[in-house]
């Protein structure tokens, strides 16, 4: 790959790339991405995402399968904030993927895709419409994510708690009823993610817990939730992250005092 952050040296690599081997092509591109989104220039990231963009539906795959994949990661790309960020091709990517998916399901990539649009959506939306179609998606991802399947269940549920919280603030007229589905949704990601010994995971889960019952104006729960994560960050070493939840918790000082 060239060195030079220059775009016409990029894209002609890249282009030839895709052309020659688009699934080992990609993983060159998302990292170079990835260079790009720490240190610039956007408009170069931008430039790669149009032109591999364009040339989407010229690439050659083995399997009907693989282009599907291809699909579903350059959707992810798409779907996920940066200078390239563009949820209109994300949802086409991601569309296309599961109409594959939903007739082929490979080891529960129906699942992943579901997940990840609404990640996407939940991310990139701006309108009560958006949240809502997250929270569908990720409950049918949550159809396969069972109780056989924990660990990602945990995943699926932590993130459609967050879309749950920004539709109720979308939303104010149903705040309350989603404030309680995404509590309800972080208490049984923190019950999954404890029992798995996922410790990071489980003080994220916790913290964001405390985050929708403070909103409800839990304030008691959602000091010991904001308590818990700060603990569980500071046995991790993750001690940014302990004195976010405890700057948290001093702000419901006042409120717990009223209560005595």
């Amino acid at each position: 790959m060239p060195g030079q952050p220059d775009a016409q040296p990029l894209l002609r690599h890249f282009r030839a790339a895709f052309a020659a081997d688009p699934v080992r092509a990609y993983s060159e591109w998302y990292r170079a991405q990835e260079e790009l989104r720490a240190s610039g220039p956007a408009a170069v990231a931008r430039a790669l995402a149009d032109d591999l963009w364009s040339e989407r539906d010229a690439l050659t795959f083995a399997t009907d399968g693989d282009r599907a994949r291809f699909l579903h990661n350059l959707a992810v790309f798409f779907g996920s904030s940066g200078p390239a960020a563009d949820l209109s091709r994300a949802r086409e990517m991601f569309r296309r993927a599961l109409d594959h998916f939903s007739s082929d399901d490979d080891g529960g990539w129906r699942a992943r895709a579901q997940h990840n649009y609404a990640t996407a959506l939940a991310n990139l939306g701006e309108d009560p419409e958006s949240l809502e179609e997250a929270v569908s998606l990720f409950e049918r991802a949550l159809a396969w994510r069972n109780q056989e399947r924990e660990i990602a269940r945990g995943v699926t549920l932590h993130n459609m708690g967050r879309a749950l919280h920004r539709w109720a603030e979308l939303d104010p007229p149903r705040s309350s009823e989603l404030l309680e589905r995404s509590a309800a949704a972080f208490s049984e990601a923190v019950e999954i993610r404890g029992r798995h010994g996922l410790d990071e995971g489980r003080a994220l889960s916790l913290f964001q817990l405390g985050l929708a019952v403070e909103a409800l104006g839990s304030v008691a729960e959602a000091a010991r939730a904001f308590e818990d994560a700060a603990t569980e960050f500071d046995r991790l070493g993750k001690s940014d992250s302990a004195a976010v939840a405890r700057l948290r918790l001093g702000a419901l000082a006042g409120p717990l005092d009223r209560r005595v």
